[in-house]
């Protein structure tokens, strides 16, 4: 579901109603003389569903914590390389 735009002055006569509608699901962006001042989502609403419901993203297929864990041995090289390259990087 696309976002919807609500104006300032309609947003504080009918602040309930948008707050319902939010609750309900719907994300409305706040617009002041039509340039977006704010965003009201859902309560537990992140990035990801908006993405979602914006069709910009498709869900998970899997949960992460159900992925196996890789194989193999674990190094810090990675780890090391990175901090002998940000010592050189420093000012």
């Amino acid at each position: 579901m696309p976002e919807q735009s609500i104006g300032i002055r309609e947003f504080k006569q009918n602040a309930s109603a948008a707050v319902s509608r939010a609750a309900a699901g719907e994300a409305l962006v706040v617009t002041d003389h039509g340039r977006p001042v704010a965003r009201l989502v859902p309560f537990g609403a992140n990035r990801t569903s908006e993405l979602v419901n914006a069709g910009l993203a498709r869900p998970p297929r899997a949960d992460l914590a159900d992925l196996p864990r890789p194989e193999g041995t674990s190094t810090t090289a990675v780890s090391k390389a990175l901090a002998h390259d940000r010592e050189d990087r420093r000012y």
